[in-house]
Order: structure tokens, then sequence, then C-alpha cells
């Protein structure tokens, strides 16, 4: 019997959601009795965290600060189980002619950024010694018009995305990483309900084992990657801009360390991005390091089948429980 299971996805299912395409697609899912069905992005006025928390059996994926605040602020009880992103793709872009090529670049510009990003671009502007005020920054929601009709100087991206959607419209862009050896944000952060994780571990367990076998696979066969988001995904009009963007995502997903750590969320990074939230009043002083990592385990014993459409599912490697707030 097959259990039902649903994933929120914080966009499209596209290259960011290459692995979980190809777990879906190649039957990965229902090897470990899981009826899996995707929840692309909506914008309907409830956050990310809001609809993980009212759905039940299900994992969504967000930026690691959405579910720190979450938590913290006791929002819901939810906790991050595992990254697909061990690099941020998030990065600020500007037209050339706008001479921005760092952080430090932003000084009297108009910035613009969305709600998963703003507060990470504020993190970075604390540690680089940059007041808010010393730049006009605000939140909007994704518009390309935003830098294609140039009203702000510098926007929020995604390296596997705007970048490249906008050179089909003949704009050249210059990106800048949100990274910082002091706030290294974890991205496409696999969190899920307290509740429904102690109720349902095992099914936890074995849709993570799944997915990131899928990602293990799809990283070392792009072009069956690119076939799995075609049949189960949102694929781009481009095939060869989605190709190129897949080929962005294997070193976000590896952050250039090989197959060996992909899902690994780390305690000490983890902590380190703490405590640059608690510098920014994004949670209480008296934060948890850990707030919102509370896995107990970590899904390091997969690895692809010989014909890479299947994996074997092997127990995940037991790690120290981090509790929360």
């Amino acid at each position: 019997m097959q259990q039902e299971f649903t994933f929120y996805l914080d966009w499209v299912p596209n290259v960011q959601f290459a692995g979980i395409c190809w777990a879906l697609d190649r039957g990965l899912y229902e090897d470990a009795g899981l009826r899996v069905s995707l929840v692309p992005w909506v914008d309907d006025g409830f956050s990310i965290v809001e609809k993980v928390v009212a759905g039940g059996l299900c994992a969504g994926s967000a930026e690691d600060n959405l579910v720190v605040s979450a938590r913290a602020c006791g929002q819901a009880r939810v906790s991050a189980l595992a990254a697909m992103f061990q690099q941020t793709p998030l990065v600020v872009m500007s037209r050339p002619e706008s001479e921005i090529r760092s952080i430090t670049d932003l000084r009297g510009k108009r910035v613009a950024m969305h709600c998963d990003g703003i507060r990470i671009l504020e993190g970075m502007l604390d540690l680089h010694g940059i007041e808010r005020g010393e730049l006009n920054l605000v939140e909007v929601t994704h518009d390309l018009d935003n830098l294609l009709a140039r009203r702000f100087d510098a926007v929020q991206g995604y390296a596997v995305a705007e970048p490249l959607e906008l050179a089909t419209h003949g704009v050249t862009v210059s990106t800048f990483s949100l990274r910082h050896p002091n706030l290294h944000p974890y991205a496409q952060v696999v969190f899920a309900p307290d509740e429904e994780i102690s109720e349902q571990r095992r099914v936890y367990e074995r849709f993570l084992q799944a997915s990131f076998a899928g990602w293990r696979a799809c990283l070392n066969d792009l072009d069956q990657a690119a076939a799995s988001i075609h049949r189960v995904g949102s694929p781009m009009e481009d095939p060869e801009r989605q190709f190129r963007a897949l080929r962005l995502v294997r070193q976000l997903v590896t952050g250039g360390e090989g197959m060996d750590r992909i899902g690994f969320i780390d305690p000490a990074r983890w902590a380190g991005n703490l405590h640059a939230y608690r510098r920014l009043a994004m949670v209480s002083p008296d934060t948890s390091p850990y707030c919102g990592l509370g896995t107990s385990f970590w899904i390091n014993g997969y690895r692809a089948g010989q014909a890479g459409s299947h994996a074997r599912l092997t127990a995940p490697v037991p790690t120290p429980a981090s509790d929360i707030r």
C-alpha cells in the first residue's frame, strides 16, 4: 500500500527540484512505498511555512532563514531535515551600466528583494558595516520588469533562473552572491512539522532517501534529468537554457565538495547563521543556535544504481538530535 505524501515547493518544479522530479519520474518514491504529490508555489497569501503546517503528512522547501524565523517566533513547530542546496542560489542582479559589482556598491541605490532574501541581504549589509538606510531597500514579488523597466538599480535573483531568463530578453546582468564567511545560508531546505516527524519518522526517512537518491542520479546524467523535468515538472521553454541551469544546479547541490555531503546540514554552520540572525534581531537573543534544526538523522546512505534510473536505498546514519528553541 502506497503512503500519500505531499511536497510543497517554493517555486515551480524545474531545475532546482531536478532530483525530486527524477525520483517521481523514475519510480523511486513508489519503490519506497510513497505516492508523492508536488505542489508548486502559488502566491495565495499564505507563506510556505503556513502551507506545510496545514498540509498533514508533508514537507516543504524554503530558505533556512524562513524555517528559523517561523520556529523562533513561535509561528510553527517545524524542523529542517536536509538541505537540497549546500550553497545559496540567491544573487543580487544589476545592469552593467549600474556599476554594481559587490555589496558595497549598493550604497545610494534602489534595491528590490523578495521575502526570502531581504533579511539575508540585511545580514550581509550588517557584516559589511553598511547601514540599511544607506540604500533604498524595499520588498517586492517576482517581476522581471523590476530590472527590465529600470524600476530598481539592483534586484534579487536566483542564479539558475532570472539571469538566464533575462539573457533571452537581450539583457546581460552582473551578479554577486549572498554569501559571507559568517553567514552562509542553506537553500531549498526540506522541512516538516515536528508532530508529523514524530508520528511518521520512517515515512520521512523513506522520502528523504528517495529524494536524494534522485539528486545523485540526476546530477550524473543531466540529459535524463532534463527529460524527467519535461515529463513531471515545468520545463523551461529553451532546452539549452535549462541545460545551462542544470549545470549551475550541480554546483549548488554539491557545494563543490562532491557527492558525499549531498543533503547534509552542518550543525556548526547552522549555528553560525543563527548567530548572524540574532544580530539582525530576526530571532531573540536567547534563541538556541540550533533552532529549527530538529533532525536526528541525516541521509548519507544512498547511492545511485548502475542504470541511473533507480537507486538502492540504505539506512540513514544517525547523528545527535539538535533541539529547538
